[in-house]
């Protein structure tokens, strides 16, 4: 239907590089013994014994030296030690595997805390002097970055008899394109940059200045509803954050640039020019429906998470998509059809990822569903016949759709007594309910109906491999 212009082939498509290389230890031969001397007879025992007497001495100073430098040293000689040691009543136990596991997420969970920041990274300016395209490029092409996501991709290897071997573990490289938003490091780009429908969350993320630095990155958040991320770089030094302008005072007609990097970083900073063609371009992507501004200026593959550019060098959308013919079930050509996110739009789910890592006051059930309606698949023994309703695909653990007794495969047919025969009559449900309201659904399962009382709770990203469906 439409190209997300992250670097890839498929919905998305994430270029593939599966070259590379691992260089395993040098392995060293380390029973090269030398073989024993021969003994020696008359006057050379006399010359043995003198230097048997010096070697004694020497070990004794130094033996004694070692104790010195180990006691002013604060280290314990090992006769000092004995009186030292714990009882076994004073040892501790080795922590458990739930132990570990447990303080592995708490010090994960400290790590996204601290990129956490309540300060608003995107402050709008005031319209300056109106600026030449040279002089727009020299002011914002410092706070361009280029981003790379590592994901990890299984797939089982046969041989030559058909039979399935062993699970191999396969990275696939993806590029997009960041915009600086501060001093310390906060990048914004695009949510399917960085994840994707059929990879999940990337697992390593690095990005590059103009100048090619690289710093790695971590996710301090992001909401696939909007298609907005926000990264942390581990910058060493400072970055240059660009300066961003309203939205809301955009026209058709008026210039726009956009700077990117179309097909990975070997074209990195490509400026494209064009002019502002629509407003409140109402698109659909992962069944949302967003408020876009249409633009000429060239949106490539790459460019995804890039900034689109007003005449006075300010920030003024995220690239985000371009139509291609694709889109319509016709032949025709099309060209010239990018869209970005409208900043003005953004800043809100911008301050939000930023102090909270996700979008707050957004209600959430915690599933994967699957439109019936669309997919024309019949109730699979769980429901009733006919091919109405939203099939349950996943549930989060311990959310909300989890503890009220909701599993995979319940067919939801109902909302607060309406019915729900598509994904769209559950977002209708949901849309005027906030974070700790509840909702009565009405599920299928084995043919049977219940109702089952959900209590709603703050939409947050899983940042583990998300299966196929959409997430509410």
């Amino acid at each position: 239907m439409y190209d997300n212009n992250n670097n890839n082939n498929d919905q998305y498509s994430y270029s593939y590089d599966p070259s590379g290389g691992t260089n395993g230890p040098v392995q060293q031969d380390v029973n090269n013994t030398a073989e024993p001397p021969k003994k020696k007879h008359g006057a050379a025992k006399a010359v043995k014994s003198v230097l048997l007497v010096l070697c004694m001495a020497a070990v004794s100073v130094g033996s004694i030296a070692g104790y010195k430098y180990i006691d002013e040293n604060g280290i314990p000689f090992i006769s000092q030690a004995k009186d030292k040691r714990p009882s076994f009543s004073e040892s501790r136990k080795l922590p458990s595997k739930e132990e570990n596991e447990e303080a592995e997420e708490k010090a994960e969970e400290a790590e996204k805390t601290n990129n956490l920041t309540d300060e608003s990274l995107v402050n709008v300016q005031a319209k300056g002097d109106t600026l030449s395209t040279q002089a727009i490029y020299r002011k914002v092409l410092p706070s361009v970055v280029g981003v790379t996501s590592v994901f990890e991709q299984q797939s089982q290897t046969f041989d030559f008899w058909g039979f399935g071997s062993d699970t191999v573990t396969q990275e696939v490289p993806g590029t997009g394109t960041g915009i600086v938003m501060s001093k310390d490091g906060y990048i914004l780009t695009n949510a399917h940059v960085i994840c994707d429908d059929d990879l999940g969350v990337a697992k390593k993320i690095t990005i590059r200045l103009a100048d090619e630095t690289e710093y790695d990155a971590t996710i301090v958040g992001y909401d696939r509803q909007t298609d907005l991320a926000v990264l942390k770089a581990d910058a060493k030094e400072e970055m240059t954050p660009a300066e961003f302008g309203s939205s809301e005072s955009l026209k058709v007609g008026d210039p726009a640039l956009a700077i990117g990097n179309p097909l990975g970083f070997d074209l990195f900073g490509t400026l494209t020019a064009g002019y502002i063609s629509g407003l409140n371009r109402e698109i659909s992507v992962n069944d949302t429906t967003m408020k876009l501004i249409q633009t000429d200026a060239a949106i490539n593959n790459g460019n995804s998470g890039g900034p689109l550019i007003n005449q006075y060098g300010q920030v003024i959308g995220i690239n985000s998509m371009k139509l291609s013919s694709s889109y319509s079930s016709s032949t025709a050509t099309i060209e010239g059809l990018g869209f970005a996110i409208p900043i003005d739009d953004a800043k809100k789910i911008i301050d939000d990822l930023t102090a909270h890592g996700y979008v707050t006051g957004r209600p959430q059930l915690g599933i994967t569903y699957k439109d019936l309606s669309k997919s024309g698949s019949a109730y699979q023994g769980r429901g009733a016949s006919g091919t109405s309703g939203v099939q349950v695909v996943s549930v989060n653990e311990n959310g909300p759709a989890d503890k009220a007794g909701i599993r995979a495969g319940d067919v939801i047919v109902g909302a607060d007594g309406e019915l729900v025969s598509c994904a769209e009559d559950l977002k209708a449900a949901l849309k005027d309910k906030n974070a700790g309201d509840t909702i009565k659904l009405t599920v299928v399962r084995n043919r049977n109906y219940y109702d089952v009382d959900v209590t709603l709770e703050d939409l947050k990203p899983d940042t583990s491999r998300e299966k196929e469906g959409s997430r509410q």
